[in-house]
């Protein structure tokens, strides 16, 4: 139904109501007697002439239009509510905390949740409560109820209890009528929304069992024709009779299926609804985030937060280290931490990488990044070399043909592959603490005389001189043994 003609039918009702039905005089004008109970509302006028159409009213009399922001519908909105088609109902907070509202509705993944103020308010909203008919061959009648904050002039989805009539209760103070034809438009938007899937399952479920009857008939109507066109020469009147009776069937077939969707509003009431309003506090080691949030008296539940990355609503909402509030699928944390960033984070600032050797996903505070390949790698795939301290990835990573340490590919020289320390090898000073170690460790070596020693970071080189054979030794800090070979030459 177009918004014309739902105008209408509300503002017929009305007046068979209150008045009488409508009398037309002319073509689109009508006219309405006025009971005394009326007339105040109309500037005391005892009848008035209306019309529905722009275009109608050729003649000299007075005739008010009646159209959505008219002055005429705004009157007749503003008795109908008056009048008793329009009830009042007050929800008021009941004696939960808020702080325990919170917590039992917002349950976020990673954060503590806290309550720093909250104040609670008495909000008008209108109820709107529609009958919606969707027939086709079948007829599908459902009963929706739409609730308009007037503050927003948005749906506020709420608990079933609010669409009772037990909720018609008497109040004191009077509610001002004002916004009420915004709240229907917005109420009837919200009721498309809503009504929209269910109509369009309906219509091509119609469309369909259309299409099959069409061919059905078609095809029955088509080989009669060519049946009797064939058995008689003089078979085209008969022909054509058929013809109109398939056309005929067609229209049928049309009409039984045609889709036609139908909403009428049944009543408007107000609806006194306590709101709360509160400042949340979520927060954890990394982060901090107060947001305002609401909730009412009727459903004592706070709507879930939406995710201010794709918007979609997040029951179990994360805050990210950057201070987002996200849902889970739009966040990614850290392998080796509790650390969490949402993706506008990451695509801003980069501040979760995956590993370029494993791709398990890395913060800041254990991202390392290859000093060749400038790639980020986790703590399990990164190597600092022990001769010159550059950090790389595997790729980079070799090792020394002669004490078979690992060392970043800089540090290994070709033809040899030996590395850096290997080649600084320097003959050992009387007393050297590492050879006398190692003399003690190794009683084969407690008469070699001549060494040659060089260190790193992370081991100590020695040579032990022999006549033909050489001894290898590699020993760590704490003066282990890692390694013992015979080498041939320095």
């Amino acid at each position: 139904m177009t918004e014309a003609r739902a105008v209408e039918a509300f503002v017929r009702r009305y007046f068979e109501r209150h008045a009488g039905p409508l009398q037309e005089e002319e073509p689109g004008v009508y006219r309405a007697s006025l009971p005394e109970s009326l007339r105040s509302a109309f500037d005391g006028a005892h009848s008035i002439r209306i019309a529905f159409d722009p275009g109608a009213g050729g003649s000299a009399a007075r005739v008010d239009l009646v159209a959505v922001g008219s002055y005429f519908l705004d009157r007749v909105v503003e008795d109908a509510a008056r009048s008793g088609w329009h009830t009042v109902a007050r929800i008021e907070a009941g004696a939960t905390p808020p702080g325990d509202v919170v917590a039992a509705s917002l349950r976020p993944r990673n954060a503590t949740v806290s309550v720093a103020s909250a104040t609670t308010e008495s909000v008008p909203h209108l109820l709107f409560n529609f009958r919606v008919r969707l027939s086709t061959d079948e007829r599908v009648d459902r009963f929706e109820s739409i609730l308009v904050d007037l503050r927003t002039g948005k749906e506020r989805r709420v608990a079933a209890v609010l669409f009772g009539e037990g909720l018609s209760l008497p109040e004191d103070r009077a509610v001002d009528g004002a916004g009420i034809a915004d709240a229907y438009r917005a109420a009837c938007r919200a009721l498309e929304a809503r009504t929209e899937s269910a109509a369009k399952a309906i219509r091509e479920e119609a469309e369909s069992l259309q299409k099959a009857e069409v061919e059905r008939i078609t095809m029955y109507f088509d080989r009669s024709v060519n049946e009797v066109l064939d058995a008689r020469a003089d078979g085209g009147g008969e022909a054509r009779a058929l013809g109109q009776e398939r056309e005929r069937r067609l229209a049928e077939a049309e009409e039984k299926y045609r889709f036609v969707g139908e909403a009428e509003l049944c009543n408007v009431r107000t609806v006194l609804l306590d709101v709360t309003r509160a400042d949340v506090t979520l927060e954890h080691r990394g982060a901090r985030r107060t947001i305002p949030l609401e909730f009412d008296a009727a459903n004592l539940e706070v709507p879930p937060t939406p995710c201010e990355v794709c918007g979609a609503p997040a029951p179990e909402p994360v805050l990210c280290f950057g201070g987002h509030i996200a849902g889970p699928e739009c966040v990614t944390g850290c392998g080796f931490c509790d650390r969490v960033h949402c993706r506008t984070c990451i695509v801003a600032e980069g501040a979760i990488a995956p590993c370029a050797t494993c791709k398990r996903s890395v913060c800041p505070d254990h991202a390392e990044v290859c000093a060749l390949s400038r790639r980020p790698h986790c703590p399990d795939h990164i190597h600092a070399c022990a001769i010159c301290g550059r950090t790389v990835g595997p790729a980079y990573v070799t090792r020394c043909g002669s004490c078979e340490q690992p060392y970043c590919v800089v540090c290994v020289a070709p033809p040899a592959e030996r590395c850096l320390t290997c080649r600084s090898l320097e003959a050992a000073l009387p007393g050297d603490p590492s050879v006398a170690a190692v003399r003690k460790r190794i009683p084969a070596l407690a008469k070699v005389a001549k060494w040659r020693r060089a260190s790193n970071r992370r081991v100590t080189v020695l040579l032990a001189k022999g006549l033909v054979w050489n001894q290898l030794v590699v020993t760590d800090p704490a003066g282990t043994v890692v390694l013992h070979k015979k080498v041939l030459g320095a």
